[in-house]
């Protein structure tokens, strides 16, 4: 009983640590942000301690309750033959095989009904230590296994979802314009620098930035007079 008074310890502090770390998450608004981390930082490392503990004595919990079950199908093995004998007696003296009032069989009857009756007893005691002994276990496992902090706090910021990102990223027009401005950049023919499109000269080595276009019209425009 000692292993299951200590893990319903763990439990109730684990409880006691879970309520407390609510309550400071609905007074988090008004309380300063330094003193509300100390204090959560604090109960958040008990809260871990007492998981890890539960943790560490699941392990002697699933052996003890592997052990429990062994030993009660033993006795219920040992009871079945225990009140079959019972009956066998009591068969055996209404076909007058024995004297019910035979002093002699009345001591084996007896006997034999106290024994089965002790067996009965036993596992009544054992079943029952070991409903209580699954549901310490169900708890611990709820325990190390659910949430930390029962109404504790969440991530400060999660990932969007696809229906709500773009509302949560909140662009503007002027960002979309500057995608589209970024994309019309002017290539530098010297150095190779991307230059805003409202620039005439590099900004990187200052060389002209529309050479190559006055170059172009000037020979579309001499093969034109030559043709005339």
């Amino acid at each position: 009983m000692a292993l299951e008074r200590k893990i319903q310890d763990l439990l109730a502090r684990r409880t006691e640590l879970a309520e407390r770390l609510s309550n400071l998450e609905t007074m988090k608004p008004e309380t300063n942000q330094r003193v509300y981390s100390r204090i959560k930082s604090d109960y958040d490392n008990q809260l871990n301690d007492v998981l890890g503990k539960l943790g560490a004595e699941k392990g002697s919990l699933e052996g003890k309750v592997s052990d429990l079950t062994t030993k009660i199908n033993e006795l219920e093995q040992k009871h079945q033959n225990e009140a079959d004998l019972v009956e066998e007696l009591k068969i055996r003296a209404r076909l007058r095989e024995h004297d019910e009032n035979d002093p002699s069989f009345q001591k084996d009857l007896d006997a034999a009904t106290k024994k089965s009756n002790t067996t009965a007893g036993e596992l009544d005691g054992f079943r029952s230590e070991l409903g209580d002994l699954k549901k310490v276990l169900r708890d611990v496992e709820e325990a190390t296994q659910g949430k930390a902090a029962k109404g504790g706090s969440s991530k400060a910021a999660q990932a969007p979802s696809d229906d709500d990102s773009l509302d949560e990223l909140d662009l503007d027009d002027d960002d979309i314009d500057l995608e589209e401005t970024e994309d019309e950049s002017v290539k530098c023919p010297s150095c190779g620098h991307m230059n805003p499109p409202q620039k005439l000269f590099c900004e990187d080595c200052g060389a002209a930035l529309d050479e190559e276009g006055e170059e172009d019209d000037f020979d579309l425009l001499d093969d034109a007079d030559l043709d005339i």
